[in-house]
């Protein structure tokens, strides 16, 4: 692998697969540890260490990295769904190379809660038993979800207490849905279910949200102006500018 050939081809991938910052960031800190381990792919990494060094929650880091698999542009896997999480980087040289060919790689399941749902190969090497997981079975879509929630007296009542709009409230819920899905929280739910689960979720996620920024705004005001950033930091917020999001 390449390093200048890796990063060319992640810009293409993320134009075709509109990966956000996050995103961006999570790649480019994983492509760092790995040329750190003088490019032995497969490589190890704890997700507590990732989340920290990049002050993502679990849940963002899941989505993040789920986003990633089915890019194409890496895999993982976890054994038993310990936090030892062992990373596989695609070789893009070739989606470098020829632009028109979409990127193919081995299907490594994560196995830890919160990871992307998908058939593990026959021919995974981390795979000891070859076991295939079920996809997720969601009957109702967004648009459906939410045309019900916006006509329940909850949708009033947390307009009213958060003084959103049905703009606002939909931009919201899309992320309530999106997250959800990753985390195949949505399996064989009603739309009732759905529209109850995102009503008791928003006020958990926008205070979430707002602890996260006073934190980091106490972090960057106690941070000296000597201190210099961990190595996969430091390359991760070359390319991307990280925002701190919560979904739960």
């Amino acid at each position: 692998m390449n390093y200048i050939t890796q990063i060319k081809g992640f810009w293409l991938q993320h134009e075709m697969h509109a990966l956000n910052s996050t995103d961006t960031a999570l790649y480019f800190y994983l492509l760092e540890v790995c040329n750190s381990t003088n490019w032995v792919n497969p490589f190890k990494r704890n997700n507590a260490k990732v989340m920290a060094d990049l002050h993502l929650s679990r849940a963002t880091f899941f989505r993040s990295r789920s986003k990633l698999k089915k890019a194409g542009i890496l895999n993982f896997r976890s054994i038993n769904g310990t936090p030892n999480v062992t990373y596989k980087l695609t070789d893009l040289e070739h989606a470098y190379r020829d632009r028109n060919q979409p990127v193919t790689t081995n299907n490594y399941a994560g196995t830890e809660p919160g990871s992307d749902p998908g058939f593990v190969t026959d021919n995974d090497p981390l795979n000891k038993n070859n076991k295939p997981k079920p996809k997720q079975v969601v009957a109702i879509s967004c648009d459906q979800a939410f045309a019900f929630y916006v006509e329940t007296k909850n949708n009033r009542m947390l307009k009213d207490r958060f003084g959103l709009d049905n703009t606002g409230m939909l931009t919201l819920f899309k992320t309530f849905y999106d997250s959800k899905i990753d985390l195949g929280d949505l399996n064989n739910k009603t739309i009732e279910e759905i529209a109850r689960n995102f009503y008791y979720w928003l006020p958990k996620y926008l205070a979430a949200g707002q602890k996260e920024k006073s934190c980091a705004k106490k972090e960057s005001s106690g941070r000296s102006a000597k201190e210099q950033p961990l190595r996969g930091v430091a390359v991760a917020m070359k390319f991307a500018d990280v925002k701190m999001r919560e979904a739960v």
